[in-house]
């Protein structure tokens, strides 16, 4: 009956020893995974990086459409300059006759 108790009373050490092994192994993968040069954390970084540039690029091209529209710049006020310039010709010729 004492060799039963014995055996019953907790875990073993080579149950705890393979426990802890399994865990620094899983902790080996998981800081590999976050920290690594292809790692969790740095393509994260890149894909921010990534989408902060197609942001500014997005925001300058409505920029460039919306002044495209308003005639402020580009082929529509040169294209306006050039209509009021033929304009001016057109009443100042038939003034003259």
């Amino acid at each position: 009956m004492n060799k039963e108790m014995k055996n019953t009373r907790g875990i073993t050490l080579i149950a705890l020893v393979v426990s802890i092994i399994v865990l620094l192994i899983l902790a080996g993968i998981t800081i590999a995974a976050l920290s690594g040069d292809n790692g969790i954390l740095t393509r994260a970084k890149e894909a921010k990086e990534k989408t902060e540039q197609a942001k500014k690029e997005e925001e300058e091209n409505l920029q460039e459409i919306t002044d495209t529209i308003n005639g402020v710049e580009g082929y529509s006020r040169s294209k306006k300059s050039k209509q009021s310039k033929s304009s001016h010709r057109n009443d100042t010729n038939k003034m003259e006759k």
